[in-house]
C-alpha cells in the first residue's frame, strides 16, 4: 500500500510524520475486516450444502445461521461501540477475534443443527461486531480522518470472500466439512499478532467512540438523527440492499446448482462476486466523489436487479460469472456509500452515531431475507419467485434513491445540520 492509495497524508497529530504507521494500520483494518467477513458469509455459501446434508436440514434452517450472525452482529454492535470506547480497538479487536476463533473450532464437533445455528449465532456473531466491519472502519477512519473515504474502501476490500470459495470448496472436498471449519479458527489465530498492534489513533488525536469528531462539532443526539425522515429512507434502501447481498451470497451457489451448474463453477461464481467486491469497495469512493453517495447508491441497486435479471435468465457460465461480477461490485459498495452519505447528512463528528443505528434498525431486514429466501425456495420447489422478490426490490430501491439525491436534504453537495430533510 502507497499513500496514494488512501489520497493523501494520514490525518491528525502524529499520523502525517508517520505515514507508514497510518498504512499499516489501515492495512491491520483489512486483515480484520476480510477474516471476520470472509470467513462468516464466503465460508458459509460454500458450506450451506455439506450443512444440509450432515444433518438433514432444510435449506430455510442451514442459511438461518448466517441470518443469526447478522441479527447479534447488529445487535451488540452498541455494546462494542461502548467497549472501545473502555479499553480501546486493541483489546475489544483481540476479544472478538479469540471469540470467533472459538466458534468456528466448536462447529468442527457440532453435532446438531442447533448447535451449529447457536455458535453462528453467539461467538461468531459477536465476534464479527467486535472485530469485523464496524471496529475496522473505525480504526482505518481515526487513522485517516482528514480524508476517510480511501482508507475505508481499502479497509473494507472482501478479498478473502473472493479467495475462500475456492480454497474451501476443496478443503471440504478433500478433507470434510470438520477441516474446513478448523482451517477458518485457525486463520483467526494467524492474524491475532497483527490485531495485538492495533492502536487506536495518532498520539495527540483526542479520541472519541471511533474518533469521527470533525472540528467543534458535536455529536448529533439520537432523537435528532431518528426524527429525519432521511435516515428512514436511508435506512430502507440501504438496509434492503445490504439485505439482497447477504442473501446473494448465502444462496448463489445452491442457486447455481439449481440450475445445472457444477460444484466446481458453483463455487469459482462465489470467488468471482467476491473478487468484483474487491473493485467495488475500491471504486466506491470515486463513484460518490463525483456522482454522490445517493445515486451511487441507486447504481448499486440497478446492478443488483440486471444481476439477478441475468442469472434467472441463463445457464451460460460466461454470463452467469458477468452477473456475478456486477452484483459483487455494488454490494461491496454499499457500507462506504452508507459511511459517505451518513458525514454528509449528519455531519462527520455524528458518524459513528448513525452507521451504529443503521446497523441496528437495518436488521429486521438483515435478519429476515435470507431465511425467508430459503423458507419460499423450499414451498415453491425453486428460485424463481426468489430471484423476483430481489429484482422488484431492488428497482424500488432505485427509485427511492434518486428521489433521495433529487432533494436539497439528500444532496452530497452540502452535509445536512439543521432542519431535518
Amino acid at each position: 500500500m502507497n499513500a496514494g492509495a488512501f489520497g493523501g497524508e494520514a490525518a491528525g497529530a502524529g499520523a502525517a510524520t508517520h505515514p507508514g504507521r497510518a498504512r499499516f494500520m489501515v492495512f491491520r483494518a483489512f486483515l480484520a475486516q476480510n477474516v471476520a467477513v470472509g470467513c462468516a458469509f464466503g465460508g458459509f455459501g460454500i458450506a450451506v450444502l455439506p450443512l444440509e446434508a450432515q444433518f438433514g436440514a432444510s435449506r430455510g434452517t442451514v442459511t438461518l445461521a448466517v441470518a443469526l450472525s447478522v441479527l447479534v452482529m447488529g445487535l451488540v454492535s452498541p455494546l462494542v461501540a461502548s467497549l472501545i470506547g473502555r479499553i480501546g480497538l486493541r483489546w475489544t479487536m483481540t476479544i472478538g477475534t479469540l471469540l470467533s476463533a472459538a466458534g468456528y473450532a466448536l462447529l468442527a464437533v457440532a453435532p446438531t443443527m442447533t448447535v451449529v445455528l447457536a455458535l453462528y449465532a453467539l461467538p461468531i456473531g459477536i465476534g464479527l461486531a467486535m472485530f469485523g466491519p464496524f471496529p475496522a472502519s473505525v480504526l482505518a477512519s481515526n487513522w485517516f480522518a482528514k480524508n476517510p473515504g480511501p482508507a475505508l474502501g481499502v479497509a473494507n476490500v472482501p478479498l478473502f470472500v473472493a479467495v475462500l470459495p475456492i480454497v474451501g470448496m476443496t478443503l471440504i472436498r478433500d478433507h470434510g466439512l470438520a477441516f474446513f471449519y478448523l482451517v477458518l479458527a485457525g486463520l483467526h489465530l494467524v492474524i491475532l499478532p497483527f490485531i495485538l498492534g492495533v492502536s487506536d489513533g495518532p498520539a495527540g488525536r483526542t479520541m472519541s467512540h471511533g474518533g469521527h469528531g470533525q472540528g467543534g462539532q458535536a455529536m448529533l443526539p439520537a432523537r435528532s438523527i431518528l426524527r429525519r425522515p432521511v435516515f428512514w429512507a436511508m435506512c430502507i434502501g440501504a438496509g434492503y440492499l445490504n439485505a439482497a447481498g447477504i442473501t446473494g451470497v448465502s444462496h448463489l451457489v445452491p442457486f447455481a446448482a439449481e440450475r445445472g451448474v457444477v460444484g466446481d463453477e458453483a463455487a469459482l461464481l462465489l470467488s468471482i462476486m467476491g473478487g468484483a467486491a474487491v473493485l467495488g469497495s475500491l471504486l466506491v469512493g470515486i463513484l460518490c466523489g463525483r456522482l454522490g453517495a445517493a445515486r451511487t447508491l441507486a447504481l448499486i441497486a440497478g446492478a443488483l436487479c440486471l444481476s439477478w435479471f441475468i442469472l434467472l435468465s441463463t445457464t451460460e457460465f460466461a454470463l452467469m460469472a458477468l452477473a456475478t461480477l456486477l452484483s459483487g461490485a455494488g454490494g461491496a459498495g454499499v457500507f462506504p456509500a452508507v459511511n459517505m452519505l451518513s458525514a454528509r447528512l449528519f455531519g462527520q463528528a455524528s458518524l459513528p452515531r448513525v452507521v451504529g443505528l443503521f446497523g441496528l434498525l437495518t436488521l429486521p431486514l438483515t435478519f429476515c431475507l435470507p431465511p425467508l429466501a430459503g423458507v419460499l425456495h423450499d414451498a415453491v420447489g425453486g428460485y424463481g419467485p426468489v430471484v423476483a422478490v430481489i429484482i422488484g426490490g431492488a428497482g424500488l430501491v432505485i427509485l427511492l434513491f434518486l428521489s433521495l439525491s433529487m432533494k436539497r436534504g439528500a444532496s452530497d453537495g452540502a452535509a445536512v445540520q439543521g432542519a431535518p430533510a
